[in-house]
């Protein structure tokens, strides 16, 4: 993210704390739900300064987040994003683009790690087998993750039922990806563990270029 909306995150981080706990607990729901809406991080933080400030205010009265907001968080998000400009398709295709980034080279950072002491253990150090079953779960792993996102999202003012689903949802990913690397051991190819080590900074570091620049 940009240099602004880090200063701006790390203010409403250090803001938050000195609301009272129900105040708090109602703003992380909002903000959870802000960070699936399609607007910048830049507006979601402004968006989040603006609602901590109301509850801080009301706070100072006495009221609480109910009597200051209302008793539907979501109907509230939901008026305040629609005066928002959304992010275009370009930037929104972009930030996928960026969380894949992100994602990928936390996968390959894992893999790395696993699969050099499991080398190192066999006596193949210092070269890494990467399976079809890795790469197919490392695909279904961050399909799984953008998916988890926007049912914790979507679903941050839904209670029990939301965690159900999330539940549900979670624990079918995780056996689909146990199942994956189980079968799917095949070997698609040797790699060098200095490679291998280069592929997750190289990832990292386009994300932090594409990141900066998104916002």
């Amino acid at each position: 993210m940009s240099k602004r909306t880090d200063r701006l995150l790390k203010e409403n981080n250090e803001q938050e704390k000195r609301l009272n706990a129900e105040n708090r607990r109602v703003l992380t729901d909002i903000v959870v739900y802000l960070r699936a809406s399609n607007i910048s991080p830049w507006r979601q933080e402004l968006v989040r300064r603006d609602i901590r400030q109301m509850l801080a205010d009301g706070e100072a009265r006495g009221e609480d987040a109910a009597a200051v907001i209302g008793n539907d968080y979501k109907a509230f998000c939901d008026s305040v994003l629609a005066e928002i400009p959304p992010m275009s398709r370009g930037e929104r295709l972009l930030g996928l683009v960026r969380d894949l980034l992100l994602g990928t080279a936390a996968l390959a950072g894992v893999r790395l790690f696993s699969g050099a002491l499991s080398s190192a253990l066999d006596g193949g150090w210092p070269r890494l087998t990467v399976t079809a079953g890795d790469l197919a779960s490392a695909a279904l792993i961050l399909a799984g993750a953008s998916a988890l996102f926007a049912v914790i999202g979507r679903g941050a003012f839904g209670g029990r039922a939301a965690d159900r689903r999330l539940f549900a949802l979670f624990f079918g990913f995780w056996l689909a990806c146990a199942c994956l690397s189980f079968f799917l051991r095949r070997p698609l190819l040797h790699v060098h563990v200095l490679a291998a080590a280069a592929v997750p900074l190289m990832l990292l570091a386009a994300y932090r270029l594409l990141d900066r620049k998104l916002d």
